[in-house]
């Protein structure tokens, strides 16, 4: 069965069989799959499922459901239940007459019969157990991080009191995926990032949140990671990043790496003590690529800036491929496909030079000195940490300065350390 959900996607999403997807195919499905159905699959996640990645555990339902409903189901066991080829042209076929013959009146009250439906669907209906607000008074949730920079281990506590409940876990970023189940009320439980980072873990009851906190995982400086296939990591040395005008990896240091074939290069700078004010400030930058994957066809960067409570991230590719960028802002999504990000491509070695300004809850996003794309920002930053990119290939960065009203800071070339 797991096959012919396998098959499906395959054929729905027409780019061939899985075998022969990339690390950006798979982004791409992880993308729509948020788009459509509002839930997050990794990329990890789905090469688990196409077999692409060795299985560290069985998949949960949750996962299945998710790919079930991105074809149009309503989960995981009515694509088991169901022999239709594709459930919502199944519809279409059964109409005994042509939909016109219906008449007006009754396609409106059929309509919002329909938005009400779906509205119902959507919209999850809380447990009656978590309708009391003094039993969710007693529940807590908090953590502690054992180490500086990364690899850390979070230690998390948590306390749910006279709540009751039948399932219960902590998941630790938005990845719904990264849950550790808990099967006592209250304890302690640990959990092991290996990249820096903004994450918002969170306490979940039948599940539903709970409760939520804020995670910040800094670097030591700049760090530069190569994210290799098959989720394989390597740390790179932080005195091979530098040199007299800024940051870059020599090409010599990753021949000898064989998970740079077909990965990313990942660069980042997240202070340990953020200040600079996530509601009020610019961040100017200047990077570029400096040589591309052969398997790379759209040599794509993305460039976040992170903060203590949320993320803005951007992306920029050649310019035949900005009808597949996405950005994420402060929680949404915004997509290449109906936005025009043209302003975003760029060719191979081509100076990026980009300022991000932030102002009264929008952000603005200036290339070459002209606003190109603006958005109201609907939750707060928090305190401004830094930086990360990712590059289809070697990364150079040339200039990196954050200011607010109060101080302003030059991550470029300073504030290495070895």
């Amino acid at each position: 069965m797991k096959k012919r959900l396998v098959a499906r996607i395959e054929n729905h999403l027409g780019w061939g069989s899985g075998q022969f997807w990339t690390n950006k195919d798979f982004g791409k499905l992880s993308e729509q799959i948020f788009e459509i159905t509002g839930k997050q699959l990794s990329v990890t996640t789905l090469k688990r499922v196409w077999g692409r990645v060795e299985p560290i555990a069985n998949l949960s339902v949750t996962t299945y459901d998710i790919l079930s409903e991105f074809l149009g189901y309503d989960s995981w066991r009515d694509f088991q239940q169901s022999s239709r080829p594709e459930k919502k042209t199944i519809h279409l076929i059964k109409r005994p007459y042509p939909l016109w013959k219906w008449g007006v009146g009754t396609i409106v009250a059929l309509v919002l019969l329909l938005i009400f439906w779906r509205g119902k669907k959507e919209v999850a209906q809380p447990s009656s157990k978590l309708n009391n607000i003094a039993e969710l008074a007693d529940v807590s949730f908090s953590f502690d991080k054992v180490a500086s920079g990364y690899p850390n281990t979070v230690i998390f506590q948590y306390d749910l009191g006279t709540l009751s409940y039948d399932t219960l876990c902590i998941q630790q970023s938005w990845d719904i995926e990264k849950r550790i189940p808990l099967s006592e009320s209250k304890g302690l439980v640990t959990s092991t990032y290996y990249q820096p980072g903004y994450y918002l873990a969170k306490l979940v009851v039948d599940d539903q949140i709970v409760e939520e906190r804020d995670l910040y995982i800094p670097t030591l400086g700049w760090q530069g990671i190569v994210l290799g296939t098959e989720g394989k990591l390597s740390y790179l040395k932080t005195k091979v990043l530098k040199d007299a005008q800024g940051i870059r990896v020599d090409p010599k240091v990753l021949d000898e790496l064989e998970a740079f074939k077909g990965g990313e290069l990942y660069l980042a700078y997240l202070s340990d003590n953020p200040v600079i004010n996530g509601d009020a400030f610019r961040l100017r930058t200047v990077f570029r690529t400096t040589d591309v994957l052969e398997s790379s066809i759209c040599n794509t960067i993305r460039m976040t800036v992170t903060g203590t409570r949320e993320v803005v991230s951007l992306a920029f590719s050649v310019p035949g491929c900005v009808g597949d960028l996405s950005f994420f802002m402060a929680g949404e999504m915004v997509h290449g496909k109906n936005h025009d990000l043209s302003a975003f491509g760029s060719t191979k070695e081509q100076w990026i030079q980009c300022e991000v300004v932030v102002e009264d809850q929008e952000v603005t996003v200036l290339l070459g000195g002209e606003a190109v794309f603006q958005k109201q920002l609907q939750q707060s930053l928090g305190k401004i940490g830094g930086v990360q990119w990712y590059f289809e290939g070697l990364g150079e960065i040339r200039e990196l300065t954050l200011e607010d009203n109060q101080q302003t800071q030059a991550l470029v070339p300073g504030n290495i350390v070895d």
